[in-house]
C-alpha cells in the first residue's frame, strides 16, 4: 500500500488533495536507505523534478516539494507532471561514499529514471553529481544544456519578479536593501544580477553562518572567496559583521530572498519578519501559516512555484534550441506579464498573491486534464487549438515551432527565417492561461 500522503502542520500544502501518484523508498542491499523518489503527477507520460542531496532529507520534504513542482509546471501552463528525489548522505561522508552513494542511488532508480523520472539538479546536485547518478542508471546521453544553467534560469525568473515586486514598492533597484538566505546554486547567480543591477545586498548566508553590512556586501570579493573555500567564505568575508543564520530574516531590509531550505519561514519567526516583501528563491520556503500571516502584515509574498519557474521554462527553451539571449528576453515578458497581472488582481481582489496563483494552477490543470485524451493525436489537438483561437496564424505557429526545435545541421538557415514564428508559438502557450485569469479573482 503506498504510504499516506505526509502531513505537516508547517507546510502550505498539506491540505492539498489528491495524494502524490508514488512513493518510493530507495533502498540499497549494501548501504541501506538511500533516500526518496515522490512522483506527486504524470502527464504527457514524464515526471521532472530535481533530485537534492543532504543529511537530513526526509519523506516529508520530498514529498511537498514533489507537489511545489506540479505547482510550478501549470504554473507557467506546460502540461508536465511534478516529482522530487532526494538522496541522505552524512554530513561527514567523504568524496568517495558521496560517489558511492550517488551510483547506488541512479542504480537503484533504473526502471524509472530517465522513462517517467525526468531528474535534473538541485541542493547538493550539481552537474557532475547529475552525470554520476545517470551513468549508473544506464543512461549515458550527455546532459542536457539546460542542466548547467538551470541555477541561473531560476534565479533570473527571481531576479524579474523583484523588479516586479520593487516597482510595487515604489522604490528603485539601486535604492533597495536585499538579505539572501543560502549562497548556493541560485543565491549566487541571484546575488550577482542584484549587484550588477545597483541593488545593496547587506546579508548572505551559507550553512556554515552568515554576514551583515549596512552599507552593503562586495559581491565580487565574495564570489571570490566562495570560489576558494565554499561555504565558508562567511568565515573568511572581512568588514561584516557575523550574525546568526536565523537572524537573516528578521532583518529590517526591503526584500527577503529565502534561497535554502524548506519551510525556513515559519509560525516561529514570521512575526518578527521586518522587510517589506518575501520573494523565493528556494522551494517550499514559507509555511501554510506564516503565508498568511505576512499576508495580514501587509508584507508581499511571491510563492515558489511562481518565482523560480524560470528553471524550467530557462533549461526546456535552451534544450529546444533557443539562444540564452532569447531565453532571457522571453523569461522577461512572461514573469513581467503574469507576475504583474497577479499583484494588480491581488491588490483588486482581497485575495493573497498564493492563493490566486493556486487558484491558477489548479485551473490549468483541470483544462490539460480535460485535453489529455486530445493531445494524444497531435493533429486532433493542432485542429482544436486553430479552432479556440480562430486563427490559422496557430497552426503556422505550431508548425514553426517544430520545425525551428528539429533544424540542425545544413538546415541551421531555416532558424533565422522560422525564429519570429516559433518565439511565437512559445509566447503563445506560456500566456495561454492569461485570458482565464480575471474570472479566477475572486475573494474567498
Amino acid at each position: 500500500m503506498m504510504p499516506p500522503f505526509p502531513t505537516n502542520k508547517n507546510s502550505i500544502y498539506y491540505e492539498i488533495e489528491p495524494p502524490p501518484q508514488l512513493v518510493i523508498h530507495v533502498n540499497d542491499n549494501n548501504l541501506g536507505l538511500l533516500g526518496y523518489l515522490v512522483i506527486d503527477s504524470v502527464a504527457s507520460g514524464i515526471s521532472c523534478g530535481g533530485i537534492r542531496m543532504a543529511h537530513d532529507i526526509s519523506l516529508n520534504e520530498v514529498t511537498h516539494l514533489a507537489r511545489a513542482m506540479t505547482l510550478k509546471y501549470a504554473f507557467i501552463n506546460s502540461y508536465v507532471g511534478g516529482a522530487k528525489a532526494g538522496i541522505i548522505c552524512p554530513l561527514d561522508a567523504t568524496h568517495k561514499e558521496k560517489t558511492e552513494i550517488l551510483k547506488a542511488f541512479g542504480r537503484n532508480l533504473s526502471p524509472i529514471l530517465g522513462t517517467v523520472f525526468g531528474g535534473g539538479g538541485d541542493l547538493g546536485i550539481g552537474p557532475e553529481e547529475l552525470d554520476v547518478i545517470k551513468k549508473a542508471a544506464g543512461i549515458v546521453t550527455e546532459l542536457s544544456p539546460g542542466a548547467y544553467k538551470a541555477g541561473f534560469f531560476a534565479a533570473y525568473g527571481v531576479f524579474v519578479s523583484i523588479k516586479i515586486v520593487i516597482r510595487e514598492l515604489r522604490l528603485k533597484l539601486n535604492e533597495s536593501t536585499f538579505a539572501i538566505e543560502g549562497y548556493g546554486n541560485v543565491g549566487r547567480a541571484l546575488a550577482r544580477l542584484l549587484y550588477q543591477g545597483g541593488g545593496k545586498i547587506v546579508a548572505i548566508s551559507t550553512i556554515d553562518g552568515a554576514i551583515f553590512n549596512g552599507k552593503g556586501l562586495d559581491i565580487d570579493r565574495l564570489e571570490d572567496l566562495a570560489t576558494r573555500y565554499g561555504d565558508r567564505a562567511v568565515e573568511v568575508y572581512e568588514h561584516a559583521e557575523k550574525i546568526e543564520k536565523a537572524d537573516l530574516l528578521t532583518l529590517k531590509v526591503d526584500i527577503v530572498i529565502p534561497a535554502a531550505r524548506a519551510w525556513s519561514i515559519n509560525i516561529d519567526n514570521v512575526c518578527d519578519v521586518k522587510a517589506n516583501a518575501i520573494v523565493s528563491a528556494a522551494n517550499i520556503p514559507v509555511t501554510k501559516d506564516a503565508a498568511e500571516v505576512l499576508y495580514r502584515k501587509g508584507v508581499i509574498y511571491i510563492p515558489d512555484f511562481v518565482s523560480t519557474s524560470g528553471t524550467i521554462m530557462g533549461w526546456n527553451l535552451l534544450d529546444r534550441g533557443y539562444e540564452e539571449n532569447y531565453i532571457l528576453d522571453i523569461m522577461g515578458e512572461i514573469f513581467q506579464v503574469k507576475v504583474s497581472k497577479l499583484m494588480k488582481l491581488s491588490n483588486h481582489n482581497g485575495m493573497s498573491i498564493e492563493q490566486l496563483a493556486l487558484k491558477i494552477t489548479y485551473s490549468n490543470l483541470e483544462r490539460q486534464r480535460d485535453n489529455a485524451t486530445l493531445r494524444k493525436n497531435r493533429v486532433k489537438w493542432v485542429i482544436a487549438k486553430v479552432k479556440e483561437e480562430k486563427s490559422m496564424i496557430t497552426l503556422l505557429e505550431i508548425v514553426a515551432g517544430r520545425l525551428y526545435e528539429k533544424a540542425s545541421g545544413p538546415n541551421l538557415f531555416l532558424r533565422d527565417i522560422l525564429k519570429p514564428l516559433a518565439v511565437a508559438n512559445v509566447y503563445r502557450n506560456l500566456l495561454g492561461d492569461v485570458r482565464y485569469y480575471p474570472t479566477l479573482a475572486v475573494g474567498e
